[in-house]
């Protein structure tokens, strides 16, 4: 007889990792399905001549929301992760000089919604980079983790998801699914008669954007700032303004050595197009070094990272709860669902499923004391 797990998650990003990690403290009868090798999404450690970073850009806004998904995280962790608050605008280069940024006025970039997450002129400082929270949160999950396994198919019985086929041909049977993968795909995944012809139509041909990020080792100290800087030239072309800031310098084998991270969107249809995203690198490097001039002579390495699918979520509509209506035990997880961005956004879609089933995720007295020292050796 088949095994009937309490719950299927499929995606193990910050988002399906969190739940899978709140969920183990309820049930070891878990699957966590990922169709990559590894746990963490997007979230994973890069070695980088300065140290470790993080794959791409991460800022956290400060705000009310930010506070909760964070407290939501440092509950489900056991330890600290809010470090302090910066106060410091985000700035632009105009004309000669630098400027605080105020915004586009009226001509916003088409992804204004996805970039403007990075201009808070206040934020959060973290003691825990994402990359650690992916490591620990998959700690805490007490399941079956499956890496390369690719959900092609959800089957239904009534109105309850029954199992789903994994690469075209393993079968997977739970009493609960959490989606927390991609929601363009739920219009290939969904059995015919969950949504209707127009909503599964909405969902493959909605407009998505795809993360392009830049991280770069400037073979010198190029600014003490570490305020963001939202970078976009003097011509209004296809390719949008881009966001990004500098670490402090370190020092390494006795020269001065600074990272730099930065991050534009472009539309995910043209993702496969080496061209457009060729013109949306150079003009990231156009700005930067219209801003710092000497920014990119001797560049000691430079590294691109893509992040397909970031933002978008073809209008799909949820009950109150997060299921689909005519599926009562499907929940869609997807963190482009939630109305705050970024990683807010995925810790708080992630908290708002652990709520719909029933579950709350308790302050532990460890979540109150400083993080524990967390060497590289254990990344």
């Amino acid at each position: 007889m088949a095994h009937i797990y309490d719950y299927a998650i499929i995606g193990s990003g910050l988002t399906g990792l969190s739940i899978a990690a709140a969920l183990s403290r309820e049930t070891k009868n878990i699957v966590l399905l990922e169709g990559l090798d590894n746990s963490g999404g997007s979230n994973k450690q890069i070695n980088f001549p300065t140290g470790p970073i993080n794959n791409g850009i991460r800022f956290v806004p400060d705000s009310v929301l930010s506070e909760k998904a964070l407290g939501f995280l440092e509950n489900l962790l056991g330890q600290k992760v809010i470090a302090d608050v910066s106060d410091e605008a985000p700035v632009t280069y105009d004309s000669g000089n630098f400027k605080t940024f105020l915004g586009f006025g009226d001509n916003p970039p088409a992804f204004w919604e996805e970039l403007s997450y990075f201009t808070s002129s206040k934020r959060i400082d973290l003691q825990l980079q994402p990359f650690q929270w992916a490591q620990m949160l998959m700690e805490q999950f007490k399941g079956d983790f499956t890496p390369r396994s690719y959900v092609t198919k959800f089957h239904q019985e009534g109105e309850r998801v029954t199992s789903v086929t994994v690469n075209g041909s393993k079968t997977i049977h739970a009493q609960n699914f959490i989606f927390a993968g991609t929601v363009r795909d739920l219009s290939i995944l969904l059995p015919e008669d969950s949504i209707s012809v127009r909503a599964r139509s909405k969902l493959g041909k909605n407009n998505y954007w795809t993360a392009l990020c830049l991280d770069i080792c400037h073979s010198k100290a190029v600014t003490e700032s570490t305020a963001m800087h939202v970078l976009n030239g003097t011509t209004q072309d296809e390719i949008g303004p881009c966001a990004g800031r500098f670490m402090p310098a370190v020092e390494v084998d006795g020269k001065q050595l600074q990272a730099s991270q930065w991050i534009t969107f472009i539309e995910t249809e043209v993702t496969d197009d080496s061209e457009v995203v060729g013109m949306a690198l150079k003009k990231i490097k156009r700005q930067i070094k219209r801003a710092y001039p000497e920014a990119l002579d001797d560049v000691r390495l430079e590294r691109i990272f893509v992040a397909p699918y970031i933002a978008g979520n073809g209008d799909l509509k949820l009950s109150a709860n997060q299921t689909i209506p005519s599926l009562q035990n499907l929940w869609v997880a997807s963190s482009t669902l939630n109305e705050q961005k970024n990683l807010v956004g995925s810790l708080l879609q992630a908290e708002m499923i652990i709520a719909s089933l029933g579950f709350k995720v308790e302050q532990t007295a460890a979540s109150e004391a400083p993080a524990e020292e967390f060497s590289e050796a254990t990344m």
